[in-house]
């Protein structure tokens, strides 16, 4: 029997895993145990605090997902790093014994104590909950972020002339480096310095219903880590822990009794308790509970109320949100949004923004209004800024007037933002003026839910209005609707329409009259959400049509570019009226060990008389290595710098660099005809580039000078996308397909499946430039048109030239 074990690849990482496979192997020496090494989102995104990437998962998710695939059967992780909730499917087996739960301050001092340390002394940790316990021992200490495995962060401690830093011990010991003439390892109490939740302790997890790993892991369980494990952890759980609030929790165990100490705060520290609670063996999960409820009673009364936002967010174009609610969504710690709300929304929020789903579409609510209402209200006496995110405008039949009350009377500030609603804005955009003064000057907005006869609608008051009628969310009662105005005397040939998903790239509108719209309506297969409008206001949408005239409108173009460089193409895209479909086949990962070996040579920058920036990823990656290495543009001097397309150019720019040399063609024989003049044989050229790009520019150029090229970033397939293209393909629903590198055709046809290049015949295939047409040609796609200039504005023009 084979059991594939997976495992970041860090150093410390391998090193735990094969200690536990040992373990498993000495228990169970008829198994075969594989180790398989995975990347995490934390092991490569090494340049930014931890509260700062923002997902609570950053050293498991990929891990997870290779579980939930059946690509591994087993992850092991350190515990610590565990986020409180798991994904669905999965749970953690009994851990082996813990290593050392202590946190140390690792110093170039010969002393006995922290507090023996310098005045002012500056110490590196990226973890709140260590930063803040360390200024309470010290308010002298200055405290600075770090981020690295153990040897990075030793080296640069050593570099950074710091005083300390704070490291776990279980890491430090694993891996053999906690004793060194070179520093001093100081244990600190975890009593006293609380450690995170179940540090030194292994998780593995397993699928749910993975009997087989269950037993294999209960070989080599320890039942006091056990209860060590499910104390702290339930302590974290509790109080739905991440790396952006300080919490620590540490368990001692003696004999029967357990003592359970625990640390809470807010966000800033400034509100900070420590707490213990005490029990006995088999009440691990009650102690996790109650100290957990204890401190965060004791946070919460010493907190101020946060406000909450009741928001409109518009009627479906990102661009009709306002500047006030697009402010408080960049800056709230929570947002609760609904079904109709663009999704796109929830891009702005910062990292750490709590994001809740609350769905609320005609009887399917994820969440029932009175439990919407409650967690509002908890959100808001946790001291967190909300945004609750309506489609429209939150009092437009939006329930924010409910929601208003219930958090006046729990004393929860709240603010409304209105919104552009669907009744002006999406009629708008469907080209119906709501009034006009040709033939209205009144207008009424009616309800279409028609639950019982109780709450049947006024009938011949309606039929009698001169005004236009508008009905929102009446689309499965148009039929009952338009038959009520008649047999209550409107005129059977007013002018009506039907609009549906206004003010989106899949807008339809449908027109006829009230005897007719039902009709026609049901023959288009026109479905929930939709307005119903009534009224001689339709006869002018001819002229006033806007929206649907644009020259892309109603085209589904798939971007394949990665999601983080794909916003512009996106956006234009969305202004010429198509329908930009987001799916990714590449994500750009830093190298860490490469950026950390660039960024040793920046001290000595002056060596290089050329340096060349192939692609925007090369500019960020080095500028963040440059400015965490405490270093700005300065070091890079008088150096010649060359940079491959107007989008670098233009990145660079915002660094205050201006490019010396911009290629007129984006490729590297036009790069290197330009730049060949200019090099000698004593110069010397920098090029921090893609593992992936071609090997060409550094070849030729080694044949005039010396060329020192660091691959600080790879392109790799992006596995993560919510559409089914191959599918959309296959049903002719996609108008064209665009790519904008080699790397993207070839995981295209990868992630579409070989078997499936011929679906793309139904579409039409754009290419951003000769290498990427070489690319498609040899992979089966056609190249229905290629740009004349080798950017995304030259593909989107080719696309307006195939559409004339």
């Amino acid at each position: 029997m084979k059991i594939i074990v997976g495992s970041r690849g860090s150093k410390l990482a391998v090193v735990q895993t094969n200690w536990l496979l040992e373990e498993l192997r000495k228990a169970n020496p008829e198994v075969d145990f594989e180790l398989k090494i995975i990347k995490t989102k934390g092991d490569k995104i090494q340049h930014k605090a931890l509260d700062k990437i923002g997902d609570k998962g950053i050293f498991t998710k990929e891990l997870e997902d290779a579980l939930l695939s059946g690509e591994i059967d087993m992850a092991v992780h350190s515990m610590k790093d565990m986020p409180s909730a798991l994904p669905d499917g999965l749970t953690l087996s009994v851990p082996p014994m813990r290593e050392d739960p202590r946190d140390v301050l690792l110093t170039p001092h010969k002393i006995s104590a922290i507090q023996e340390l310098p005045e002012n002394a500056v110490i590196g940790t990226g973890s709140k909950r260590r930063i803040y316990q360390l200024k309470n021992i010290r308010k002298d200490f200055e405290v600075v972020g770090i981020r690295g495995n153990i040897d990075t962060r030793i080296r640069k401690m050593k570099e950074q002339g710091l005083d300390g830093i704070i490291l776990a011990a279980a890491g430090l010991k694993r891996i053999g480096v906690y004793e060194s003439g070179d520093y001093t390892c100081l244990p600190l109490d975890p009593c006293q310095f609380v450690s995170a939740p179940a540090q030194g302790i292994l998780a593995v997890e397993i699928r749910e219903d993975n009997e087989t790993v269950k037993a294999l892991m209960e070989s080599v369980s320890n039942p006091v880590t056990k209860a060590q494990m499910t104390a702290e952890r339930q302590f974290l759980i509790s109080l739905n822990g991440s790396c952006h609030i300080p919490i620590g929790a540490y368990c001692n165990v003696e004999g029967e009794k357990l003592i359970l100490y625990g640390l809470f705060g807010n966000e800033d520290g400034t509100i900070l308790y420590k707490g213990q609670t005490e029990g006995a063996m088999g009440e691990e999960a009650k102690m996790g509970d109650r100290l957990a409820k204890e401190l965060k009673e004791m946070v919460e009364a010493k907190i101020k109320p946060g406000t909450v936002y009741l928001a409109g967010g518009g009627c479906g174009d990102k661009g009709l949100i306002t500047v006030k609610a697009m402010e408080k969504l960049k800056t709230c710690d929570a947002v609760v949004y609904d079904a109709l709300v663009n999704e796109e929304f929830l891009k702005w929020t910062k990292p750490e923004c709590e994001k809740i789903y609350v769905g609320k579409r005609a009887a399917n609510h994820a969440l029932p209004q009175d439990e919407i209402n409650a967690l509002l209200i908890r959100l808001g006496r946790e001291g967190k800024n909300v945004v609750r995110l309506k489609g429209g405008d939150p009092y437009v039949f939006g329930r924010g007037g409910e929601e208003g009350e219930e958090l006046y009377d729990a004393g929860v500030p709240f603010e409304v933002i209105p919104g552009i609603t669907s009744v002006i804005g999406g009629l708008a955009y469907a080209g119906i003026s709501i009034t006009h003064r040709d033939c209205v000057s009144s207008f009424q907005v009616v309800t279409g839910h028609l639950k019982s006869e109780e709450s049947e609608l006024d009938w011949p008051v309606l039929a009698k209005s001169k005004g236009t009628i508008v009905f929102l969310m009446g689309v499965k009662n148009l039929e009952k609707i338009t038959g009520e105005l008649m047999k209550n005397g409107m005129d059977k040939n007013t002018p009506a329409a039907v609009v549906h998903r206004a003010s989106t790239p899949y807008q339809r509108v449908v027109e006829g009259t009230l005897e007719t719209i039902y009709g026609i309506a049901t023959e288009a297969r026109i479905t929930a959400p939709s307005l119903i409008v009534v009224g001689d206001v339709v006869t002018k949408r001819e002229k006033l049509r806007f929206f649907d005239s644009k020259p892309l409108f109603g085209k589904n173009i798939v971007v394949t570019r990665s999601r983080e460089q794909s916003s512009k193409m996106v956006a234009q895209i969305a202004e010429l009226g198509g329908n930009a479909i987001e799916y990714p086949t590449i994500k750009i990962e830093p190298i860490p060990e490469n950026v950390d070996a660039l960024a040793e040579n920046f001290g000595s920058l002056d060596r290089y008389s050329h340096i060349i920036f192939t692609s925007t990823n090369g500019v960020e990656i080095f500028f963040d290595a440059l400015k965490a290495s405490g270093r700005d543009t300065r070091a890079l001097g008088s150096i010649h710098v060359t940079a491959i397309g107007s989008a670098t150019a233009a990145l660079l720019a915002e660094q205050g660099i201006t490019a010396d040399f911009v290629p007129k063609k984006y490729v590297g024989e036009e790069l290197v005809d330009g730049l060949m003049p200019l090099l000698k044989e004593t110069s010397r050229v920098l090029i921090p580039r893609s593992k992936n790009a071609r090997i060409y520019v550094v070849e030729e150029l080694r044949k005039v000078c010396p060329v020192d090229e660091y691959q600080i970033y790879e392109t790799v397939r992006e596995d993560n996308t919510d559409v089914d293209v191959a599918e959309m393909l296959k049903n002719k629903e996609i108008d064209y397909i665009t790519f904008t590198s080699s790397t993207t055709v070839q995981y295209f046809v990868e992630k579409i499946g070989s078997e499936n290049v011929d679906d793309t015949k139904n579409a039409k295939c754009v290419s951003i430039g000769p290498v990427t047409s070489d690319k498609m040609k040899e992979l089966g796609l056609t190249v229905d048109v290629q740009a004349e200039v080798y950017t995304i504005a030259g593909m989107i023009e080719a696309i307006l030239n195939m559409e004339k």
